[in-house]
C-alpha cells in the first residue's frame, strides 16, 4: 500500500499511452470510423464562436434534463439492463475463467507462450525475466492471475506486472466476452493481436518508470 499512489498514476499514464498508440496501428487503425447509428452523427458546429457553442450547449443541456425520465425510472432501467447483461455474459465468464485457470495450474501451455515475450523482458533487464513473461502471458486469461504469479518476485517485477495486467485491458474471463456480446465488429483473433500489442507496449513504457521510481 505504500506504493499505491505511484501505482495508480503510473497505471493511468501507461494505459492512456498504450491506448493512444494501439489506435494508430493495425488492426484498430484499419477499422471503420463510421457511426454505428447514423442518426446520432455529431453536428458540425465549427462555424460557431466559442460563446455561441457554450450558449447552444447550455440550451441543449436544459432540454435533455427536461426530457429525461425521473431518477427512479433511470435507476430501474439501468438496474434491469445490468441484470440482463450479467445473465447473458456470466456463464461465459465463469466457464472461460475456469478453463484457463486449469490450463495455468495443470499444464505448461503458458510457459511456452511466455517465451514469446522473453527476449523483450531480458532486453529490458527486468528482474526474474521469465517470471515476468509468464505473468504477462497469463494476463490474457484473467486480470488478477499475473499478480499471483509474481508474488515472490522483486518489487520492480511485481510493480511492472501489476501495471501490465491492467493496461492490457483484454482478458478472456471478462472483457472479451463483454465485447463479443456487443455489436462491436471485433473477432477473437483481432482481440488477441490487440492484447499482444498492448502487452509489448506496456512492458516497454512501464519498465523504465519502475526502475526510475523504485530502484
Amino acid at each position: 500500500m505504500s506504493h499505491w499512489n505511484l501505482y495508480f498514476f503510473v497505471t493511468l499514464f501507461v494505459t492512456f499511452a498504450v491506448t493512444a498508440l494501439t489506435t494508430r496501428i493495425p488492426p484498430i487503425s484499419r477499422m471503420s470510423t463510421e457511426y454505428y447509428d447514423t442518426s446520432e452523427v455529431e453536428e458540425d458546429l465549427s462555424y460557431l464562436s466559442f460563446k455561441d457553442k457554450v450558449s447552444l450547449a447550455w440550451r441543449r443541456g436544459l432540454t435533455t434534463v427536461k426530457e429525461s425520465p425521473s431518477l427512479l425510472k433511470n435507476v430501474w432501467k439501468n438496474f434491469k439492463e445490468g441484470i440482463l447483461m450479467t445473465m447473458s455474459i456470466l456463464p461465459t465468464i465463469l466457464s472461460i475463467g475456469l478453463i484457463f485457470m486449469l490450463l495455468v495450474e495443470y499444464t505448461p501451455v503458458f510457459n511456452y507462450v511466455a517465451y514469446i515475450f522473453y527476449p523483450l523482458t531480458a532486453l529490458l533487464q527486468i528482474p526474474e525475466p521469465f517470471l515476468a513473461v509468464k505473468g504477462t502471458a497469463i494476463g490474457i486469461t484473467e486480470m488478477f492471475l499475473p499478480s499471483l504469479i509474481v508474488v515472490g518476485a522483486p518489487i520492480v517485477t511485481k510493480f511492472i506486472i501489476a501495471v501490465v495486467s491492467v493496461s492490457t485491458i483484454i482478458f478472456f474471463s471478462a472483457s472479451v466476452p463483454s465485447m463479443m456480446s456487443t455489436h462491436i465488429p471485433l473477432k477473437i483473433h483481432e482481440l488477441v493481436i490487440i492484447w499482444f500489442e498492448r502487452s509489448i507496449l506496456s512492458l516497454i513504457i512501464v519498465t523504465p518508470l519502475a526502475f526510475l521510481f523504485l530502484d
